[in-house]
């Protein structure tokens, strides 16, 4: 005898998303096609367990994947799973945003389309049990590791400058070279962009050297947070200057970047007001590259430099 017939309901999208809200889980869904698994959503669970909020994570690659403080063994072994769409699952350490260290139980998932194809991969983080018999040996591991890491940072400490948060000229300059010679070899498009805080030595004698530093970190993190790809970098070329490396674009693509910085910049609302650029803090913005990458990125850094000066690229145009 057959059963009665059962109306199924299908799950709406915003019943999907309440339950993953709900979920106890750290959440974290990342592009399975692209090498860098940028992270396309994470619940809320994810947010409290790591301390990273949505917006500082959406878009980025999962930063679970780093090889500087976690094991590498480990990562090879995820790393190798992903490759073969396969799910995996393990505990190792992680860190959260405030520099303090945690287990983690780690599963990774793939997440195929109707047609069969890998799409995405779900990633799911709970702390790992205190008292599991593999525990004392993995907190042995993450002792070493956050000695190592400490090490890291005592040694990373001349590398940035205090001021802004970014790399110092010198050390900035070594990452390029390392990274120019990359691109040359590897044919990839390289972008150097040169940015001048305008009227910043106004805005220091008006308010102050501490709040000109301020000022400073503020355009900084602005540049950093619109850099996206891992090899991105930033450095302090002089008292009102940074410069950004940005792979994988041409100038012309660049130009939209610096626009969008630009207007985060604007967007600040650091008043001016004894400044002859305008009322507010701005920047002007030089750049310079293409997939003729030279040896040297101080050649670069002159060109957009020159770009700069010559006005091709002022604030008022970004906009």
């Amino acid at each position: 005898m057959e059963g009665p017939d059962v109306a199924v309901k299908q799950l709406s999208r915003r019943i999907l998303d309440q339950i993953l809200a709900l979920n106890s889980e750290g959440i974290v869904v990342t592009d399975a096609s692209d090498p860098d698994f940028p992270v396309v959503y994470v619940n809320p669970a994810y947010e409290h367990l790591t301390g990273y909020c949505a917006e500082e994570v959406l878009g980025c690659g999962w930063r679970l994947l780093n090889d500087e403080v976690r094991d590498p063994a480990l990562l090879r072994e995820i790393k190798t799973a992903m490759g073969r769409s396969e799910t995996c699952e393990m505990t190792l350490a992680d860190i959260h945003k405030d520099g303090t260290s945690w287990l983690s139980r780690v599963s990774v998932h793939p997440l195929h389309n109707a047609r069969g194809d890998l799409e995405y991969y779900l990633c799911a983080q709970i702390p790992a049990p205190e008292h599991s018999k593999s525990g004392s040996g993995l907190e042995v591991g993450l002792l070493q590791r956050e000695l190592r890491r400490a090490r890291q940072q005592i040694a990373s400490m001349d590398r940035i400058e205090p001021a802004t948060g970014v790399f110092r000229y010198e050390y900035f300059l070594e990452l390029t070279r390392r990274d120019f010679r990359m691109a040359r070899r590897d044919k990839r498009t390289v972008s150097v962009m040169v940015l001048e805080i305008n009227d910043l030595d106004v805005y220091r004698q008006t308010f102050g050297s501490k709040a000109a530093d301020s000022c400073l970190r503020m355009v900084a993190a602005q540049v950093t947070g619109a850099l996206r790809r891992s090899g991105d970098l930033c450095g302090r070329v002089g008292e009102t200057t940074l410069a950004a490396v940005v792979h994988g674009q041409a100038p012309d693509e660049a130009r939209e970047l610096a626009s969008r910085i630009a207007e985060n910049v604007r967007g600040l609302g650091l008043h001016n007001p004894r400044a002859q650029s305008g009322r507010y803090i701005t920047v002007s913005i030089g750049i310079a590259g293409g997939s003729e990458i030279e040896e040297d990125p101080e050649i670069l850094i002159g060109r957009a430099q020159e770009e700069l000066r010559a006005g091709v690229i002022e604030e008022s145009a970004l906009a």
